[in-house]
């Protein structure tokens, strides 16, 4: 019978968790719903958010307009959604291209040729019309610049910040005031020529046009990006009239053309994901494990129920390791439904902005799905033995709700390691608790598990030694009667 006990201990304990409506909705429900919910979420804010930042439109500041009147009119031609643009526009709508589609998969070219292919466009073609519609035989096929040529910035060209009379002074402008002026909206740049620009441009000579902007400010740098592609434009145009000009050939102006193309991996997005998902994993790794915990040791002393159970013919040692089973299992239950729900979201395509977003480049079959969960289970005996030892310590339930706060915390910083840039997976992270866990998880969701399988031994190694030395603190701990019994 005593061979059983912990068994039998961990029998009665489990049912009387999963009769606690707190406890399941932590240990099942939120992870199961909110790992899917909230990438969809942040998924289609990016994008909606985006567009709507593309699309707003801003004011933008000539601070001495005399000094390029040339490039000026250059600038509010382009500035809005006419010619070439509209051309552009209207030869997507006629494919059945959207805005969003192509922002979502702009920096994913694989993606990009998937979602003409899924379309049943053909490439080659789409190419050469849209090189016709723009009247640029060196068009750049790829979706960023099919919307930047279809949608370009929607600028509203000013000569002085609106709502304010007072106009530049021929010294330059005032940093502050134009801080200001971005600050609070009036503006989202401004552009400034150097004062012989005209006739630098007539003398066949290159000029200098400063665009100053708020880096803190995203309308500010969407204005920026906007301003560069306009001025990029103008000064293709310029070059192009000069050759012809000089009856020279064409590639007389850029004898080198350097073109670049991205190799498959991971995005911007899939890398912003790659450092959430460690993080929430861990997380909910601990919330699973936080309410079993608090109840099964300072609930009890709550309830008059740890007396009895003392009392019964088991030992200590099988009492400690049946409560501890029950809090790993919340864990680990809590982790798995959390990675689980990720997977079948991204397989049945609940999550296909992320998928078509990801352009197959989230790594996240089933191997990585096993190996991520086996990385989590010792750190779910760390967790579930970090926080029997707390609960039994406490003389409440609301006791130990306080306790567990700084704890959550020690534990949400190392967790968070993975958002930190620079910070890789080494000899030396991979022994440190937590650290090595989450930054494991983040080299698995970016596809370089095969690079860190020594790393992979070596966490498995230091966690379980390290959740193993808790779990005797734990045990220790609950033999002391000054510790069980606190008045």
């Amino acid at each position: 019978m005593k061979r059983f006990a912990a068994m039998t201990v961990f029998k009665k304990e489990l049912l009387d968790v999963s009769r606690d409506r707190r406890t399941l909705l932590f240990m099942l429900v939120i992870p199961t719903l909110s790992v899917p919910l909230l990438m969809w979420l942040l998924t289609d804010l990016m994008v909606h958010f985006t567009e709507k930042l593309a699309r707003e439109q801003v004011q933008v500041l000539v601070i001495n307009p005399e000094a390029a009147p040339d490039l000026v009119a250059g600038l509010k031609h382009r500035a809005t959604l006419v010619g070439r643009a509209q051309k552009i526009a209207t030869l997507l709508e006629e494919k059945g291209l959207t805005e969003k589609e192509l922002a979502v998969v702009r920096n994913e070219p694989q993606a990009f040729v998937k979602l003409l292919e899924e379309r049943g466009i053909d490439s080659n073609a789409m190419a050469a019309e849209l090189r016709a519609a723009s009247e640029d035989e060196e068009f750049d096929f790829s979706a960023g610049n099919i919307i930047a040529a279809a949608f370009p910035p929607n600028f509203e060209i000013v000569t002085r910040i609106p709502g304010e009379t007072a106009t530049p002074t021929p010294a330059g402008p005032d940093p502050q005031a134009l801080v200001d002026a971005v600050r609070t909206d009036k503006i989202a740049a401004a552009i400034e020529f150097a004062p012989d620009a005209h006739a630098r441009l007539a003398a066949g000579d290159a000029t200098v046009v400063r665009v100053h902007y708020l880096q803190t400010s995203d309308s500010s740098v969407t204005a920026l990006r906007g301003l560069k592609s306009i001025f990029r434009a103008q000064g293709k145009e310029i070059s192009a009239q000069r050759i012809l000009a000089n009856n020279l050939p064409p590639g007389f102006a850029q004898p080198i053309k350097v073109q670049s193309k991205r190799l498959p991996g991971p995005s911007l997005l899939i890398k912003i994901m790659a450092q959430l998902l460690p993080y929430m994993i861990l997380i909910f790794a601990m919330l699973g494990a936080l309410y079993p915990a608090i109840d099964l040791g300072a609930g009890e002393k709550e309830r008059g129920t740890l007396e009895t159970l003392l009392a019964a013919p088991v030992s200590r040692l099988a009492i400690v390791l049946g409560k501890f089973g029950v809090i790993l299992l919340a864990a680990l239950v809590s982790a798995f439904l959390a990675t689980a729900s990720l997977a079948a979201s991204l397989h049945l395509g609940v999550l296909s902005t992320f998928s078509m977003a990801s352009g197959g480049s989230f790594s996240f079959g089933t191997g990585e799905a096993v190996v991520a969960l086996l990385l989590v289970v010792p750190i779910g005996c760390i967790f579930a033995s970090l926080l029997l030892a707390l609960s039994i310590f406490a003389k409440s339930f609301k006791e130990a709700q306080s306790y567990s706060s700084p704890l959550q915390m020690i534990i949400v910083l190392p967790a968070f390691v993975s958002f930190i840039p620079g910070v890789k997976l080494d000899w030396l992270t991979a022994s440190i608790p937590v650290v090595n866990v989450s930054l494991a998880l983040k080299e698995i969701f970016t596809g370089n598990l095969d690079q860190h399988l020594m790393h992979i031994g070596v966490i498995f190694l230091s966690t379980s030694v390290f959740g193993g030395l808790l779990l005797w603190f734990a045990t220790w701990w609950f033999q002391r009667e000054q510790v069980l019994f606190r008045t």
